[in-house]
């Protein structure tokens, strides 16, 4: 699936929930509370849209982003990578006791992402064969995960409710699925069967990732 084809899917869910929460913000009278958050954490750098129904359930909308460069070693082989984390997500908070706890369900338009690049200068083994740089060239792989992941978490603290500045705190899971994993050589003289080896063993290193943690603290500015 291109990535056209996949936007096109996932735009009319998210578009409805997003209608949602924008019916239920203007439907409230002038008394229900509402605020904006701004958080940081394993999920990037966010803001937080919410609005109050009553003292045990607000909506919320949350949108985070970050780029990160790192090098890490998959299949044996040094890459550059690029870490896209973030995404959109539409959230139902549930303050069980009415308080600063909070019980956390949503869902996400996900947008992590993980680039590969390695240039190697140094013979590597690809599938079981060794090969050399000039036969290897550059090796470009992207991971891939489900465009739309579920949340669940707990926090503290209520975006749209409380003193006027407050403290947030999240810790959840994003269930976005097994990465799918790309790979090609620029020169095109490593064998396909040894690039698909290769991401078999990336695909295994990764393995983890199907579960993306969340933690994250912020400050609330409420109306």
């Amino acid at each position: 699936m291109n990535t056209e084809e996949s936007a096109m899917k996932k735009t009319p869910l998210l578009l409805m929930l997003a209608v949602l929460l924008w019916n239920a913000g203007a439907a409230m009278s002038a008394e229900v509370e509402a605020g904006v958050g701004l958080k940081a954490g394993t999920y990037g750098l966010g803001l937080d849209l919410a609005f109050g129904l009553n003292k045990y359930v607000s909506v919320r909308g949350s949108l985070h982003s970050y780029d990160l460069d790192e090098t890490t070693t998959e299949g044996g082989i040094d890459y550059d990578g690029t870490f896209n984390l973030g995404g959109f997500g539409l959230f139902v908070d549930v303050m069980p006791t009415g308080g600063a706890f909070r019980l956390t369900a949503g869902l996400l338009d996900n947008r992590n992402r993980i680039t590969l690049d390695a240039t190697p200068l140094t013979p590597q083994e690809i599938g079981g064969v060794v090969y050399t740089p000039a036969q290897i060239g550059t090796l470009n792989g992207t991971v891939e995960f489900d465009d739309q992941a579920p949340y669940l978490g707990i926090g503290v603290g209520d975006v749209a409710r409380g003193k006027r500045v407050g403290f947030l705190f999240d810790l959840g899971v994003v269930f976005q699925g097994s990465g799918d994993v790309s790979l090609e050589s620029s020169n095109g003289l490593v064998a396909p069967a040894d690039l698909e080896a290769e991401i078999a063993e990336i695909e295994a290193d990764i393995s983890d990732y199907d579960v993306w943690p969340v933690v994250s603290f912020g400050l609330a500015v409420r109306f």
